[in-house]
């Protein structure tokens, strides 16, 4: 295989390092929008360790982001890594984004550059590290010992939540029947237009044997890194609840609608 082209990157590395110095790190999207692009590239890493690189493709249509989307992509199809570094780099200066967003697209560069090369997870993920200041660096590795609690996973996620408005409950309800109802292939189309964090957020709140025949509609890769987004998701608050919820109903209605589902 190749080398990874570290001189392309360079001028990226460098311009992502001082956006993210000059950044607002203060507010916690922001601090958010890095660790959640550390962690993504992990489980894709991890992912791909465990299934092969042909694995990610699954993956890629629940992410959210379309650049990360476009290198997985490129990965898949068996692109050189300097065909992926030349057309990743363009695109990022293309995009010329600023402050965190920065650091988010070279992080989804390096590292699936690094998971194409095969690099060691643990060396990858030190190379992530690297790039964080410190105070995003310990909340990163704070995160990723909750989700290596196997113990504490499994009990967030048979725990099921309990919200102080009535109100919230309807939709959740009205959820559960109808992926009850669905057949399988039913619920593989609508789990295609979903994002990974609506997803976590609906299965977190549906009653067990909901969440099972979702899960089992998801390839194995997918389905544990979903439940890992699970397990961060027991401080939900009601209003993202009740947000996730209503873009899944919208989904599924729309889908309807076009007649390319049916329950």
């Amino acid at each position: 295989m190749k080398k990874i082209p570290d001189t392309i990157l360079d001028a990226v590395r460098l311009d992502a390092i001082i956006k993210l110095k000059n950044s607002d790190l203060k507010t916690k999207e922001q601090q958010n929008k890095v660790i959640s692009a550390a962690k993504d590239i992990m489980k894709l890493a991890d992912l791909a360790r465990k299934e092969g690189l042909l694995a990610l493709e699954d993956m890629a249509k629940t992410l959210p982001s379309d650049f990360l989307r476009q290198l997985i992509l490129l990965v898949v199809d068996g692109n050189f890594p300097d065909t992926i570094a030349e057309i990743g780099t363009n695109t990022y200066w293309t995009k010329a984004p600023d402050g965190a967003d920065a650091m988010v697209d070279y992080m989804y560069l390096r590292g699936m550059l690094g998971i194409q090369n095969g690099d060691n997870p643990r060396v990858l993920e030190s190379i992530l590290i690297s790039l964080m200041p410190t105070e995003l660096h310990l909340e990163y590795r704070a995160q990723m010992e909750v989700l290596h609690d196997e113990e504490a996973v499994e009990k967030l996620f048979t725990i099921h939540p309990t919200f102080q408005e009535p109100g919230i409950w309807e939709p959740i309800h009205n959820l559960e029947e109808i992926v009850d109802s669905m057949h399988n292939r039913c619920i593989q189309r609508v789990l295609r237009e979903l994002d990974n964090r609506d997803l976590a957020i609906c299965i977190y709140v549906l009653q067990q044997e909901t969440r099972k025949k979702i899960l089992a509609n998801l390839s194995t890769g997918l389905a544990h890194a979903i439940m890992e987004d699970v397990a961060m998701c027991a401080s939900v608050s009601e209003k993202d609840v009740a947000a996730s919820v209503a873009k899944i109903l919208d989904t599924i209605n729309a889908l309807l609608n076009s007649g390319e589902i049916v329950y």
